[in-house]
Order: structure tokens, then sequence, then C-alpha cells
């Protein structure tokens, strides 16, 4: 689940007083949300885009905030391992991982990828119809799809769905990270 921090963290990373945080939340120009007890809270990635809006240098906490999110989606151990060793030769992703499309949905609404890897043939609901919500609920989504069953009538059927690309496997990991990055606008 994405962090969230209290106005007194936020003010320890500005070096100001809570009462300055609390005028930036109430002003507009940091976005922020209230418990039930009345406390306010702002999501990790709002405090990173309000670091970026007024050029502020960015805490060593929220280094990890700046990465890409992206999310594998598949139902094979191996190809969730390979496709994530691939992942972690590059420094700017956070990977997060899902087995299944009940997993996927979950993921997709706990982590807000920034891009998901999406085996098209799941268990339980397929890639078709998780491709479908996912762009339905944000379209800014990524959906790189992936399959060992690259029939046109698969191709076609995905990219109807919404999926930005499609990817036959087996798959080199230069042609993955070709394609994460393009999606992404690396």
């Amino acid at each position: 689940m994405e962090e969230n921090f209290t106005t007194h963290q936020i003010g320890k990373f500005c070096k100001v007083d809570v009462s300055t945080v609390a005028n930036w939340i109430d002003g507009g120009k940091l976005s922020a949300y209230k418990t039930p007890g009345g406390h306010r809270r702002v999501s990790g990635n709002h405090l990173l885009n309000f670091f970026k809006q007024y050029n502020m240098p960015i805490p060593r906490k929220l280094s990890s905030l700046d990465k890409e999110r992206i999310l594998v989606v598949d139902d094979d151990l191996n190809v969730r391992e390979a496709i994530t060793k691939v992942l972690e030769t590059k420094d700017t992703y956070k990977v997060f991982i899902a087995t299944d499309g009940f997993e996927a949905g979950q993921a997709v609404s706990d982590f807000n990828p920034d891009l998901v890897i999406l085996d098209i043939m799941l268990p339980k609901i397929d890639g078709f119809k998780v491709c479908k919500i996912i762009k339905e609920r944000d379209r800014n989504i990524k959906i790189l799809a992936v399959t060992g069953y690259p029939t046109e009538e698969n191709k076609k059927k995905i990219l109807d769905a919404g999926a930005d690309i499609f990817l036959a496997k087996p798959f080199a990991a230069e042609a993955l990270l070709k394609n994460i990055e393009n999606l992404l606008g690396e």
C-alpha cells in the first residue's frame, strides 16, 4: 500500500513548522485528505509532485517514490521471476507482483502502477477482462500485454481491450525493456 505522511513528517522533511504545511494544504498547494479523526495525511505521490512542482530537494525517504511503478501479472512463477530480474537491472523501477486477475485488480488499486505487464491467459479472470477493467479505471496506466499464444485473434482482442503493446513470449530482455521505455516515455 502507498505510504502516507503526516503534516509533522512533512514539516521535518521541509524544515518548516507544521502550521506552514497546514497552510500549503489549506491553500490548495499540497493535496491531502483527512482521517476520520480530522488529521491531515498526504500520499507519497502527492508529496513527491509537490516537491517537484516547487523545485524543492527531494528527501532521501521519498526518493524511492520517484521510481516508475510496474505491476507484473502472470500466473507462471518462472515468467514473473524472469521479468522481475530484468526490471531490477534498472534502478528506476519499483516492481509489484500479482498472480491472477483478482490480485491484479487489488494491486492496481493499492499501488497505482504506471505500467502493467499483463499475461492474457490468467486463472480466475483472464487478461482481456483485467485489461478492460484497468483502462476503465485509469486510461493513463500503460499496459504491455504478453502471451505464449500470440495469435492474430488474441492480439486484436487484447489491443481492443485497451492494451498499448502486445508482446509474444518468449521475448528477449532487451525487447521488454525497449517496450517499457517507449510506453513510459523514457
